[in-house]
């Protein structure tokens, strides 16, 4: 194998393995996005279960409101039936004083529905809270083992690329170029093995002379068909 081309097949291993490390370096971020939203669901379920929660406490207390008013209404009609000295005023009075108390018994019973009411839902908020907390703690465990692969490729990116910088000076100036844009092209691999006259990176049959030519081992060849450098 020409010398040359030994260390092109050093400088694709690099190229290779930089191109799987970018790959998932790229991945990270979109990892790190779901696990930002998995916590975003956690967060609008507390949200949501709050609101509920809140809504219901708000509609006791307006009962609560609405219960007292009737309260001092009927407190009202009593003082007044005591100082009144006519039976149909009497009577009147008590008939409302008795419409206040129906309604109080209604409120009241609306009242006690929006407590047991209140205590699923607060039940569903300390769930939701909970929930939150375990997924807080699985999101940041997430993130912070995210971000230290993201330093573990990062690093191990610049060792490559310096390693193949290192390498690249062992290699003609044209040849390193044609390998370029070959590798770039091709994104996979730049050099392939020749194997029974059939290029192993197209699997397709070179001519008889570009075969020769390989096994002499005196010049770099390619492949008729796809461009790759090939070598046996």
């Amino acid at each position: 194998m020409l010398a040359e081309i030994e260390q092109l097949l050093i400088i694709q291993n690099r190229d290779q393995k930089l191109k799987e490390l970018n790959s998932d370096i790229d991945r990270l971020p979109l990892e790190e996005t779901q696990a930002k939203e998995r916590l975003k669901a956690a967060n609008e379920s507390v949200s949501v279960a709050e609101k509920s929660f809140m809504e219901n406490e708000i509609s006791m207390k307006n009962i609560e409101l609405d219960i007292d008013t009737r309260k001092d209404s009927i407190t009202k009609l009593k003082v007044q039936q005591m100082e009144t000295k006519k039976n149909e005023e009497f009577a009147v009075m008590e008939h409302s004083i008795a419409n206040y108390q129906t309604e109080i018994d209604s409120l009241e019973d609306s009242q006690l529905e929006l407590m047991e009411i209140g205590e699923n839902l607060n039940e569903a908020l300390q769930n939701s809270k909970d929930n939150l907390s375990k997924n807080q703690q699985i999101v940041d465990s997430e993130l912070s083992i995210i971000e230290e692969r993201k330093k573990q490729i990062t690093n191990k990116i610049e060792e490559l690329s310096t390693d193949r910088e290192k390498l690249s000076t062992d290699v003609t100036p044209d040849l390193l170029d044609q390998y370029n844009r070959i590798f770039k092209s091709k994104k996979t691999d730049a050099i392939s093995e020749l194997i029974n006259d059939v290029c192993s990176g197209c699997h397709m049959k070179v001519t008889p002379s570009t075969a020769s030519s390989v096994r002499s081992e005196k010049a770099v060849s390619t492949c008729d068909q796809c461009g790759r450098i090939l070598y046996i």
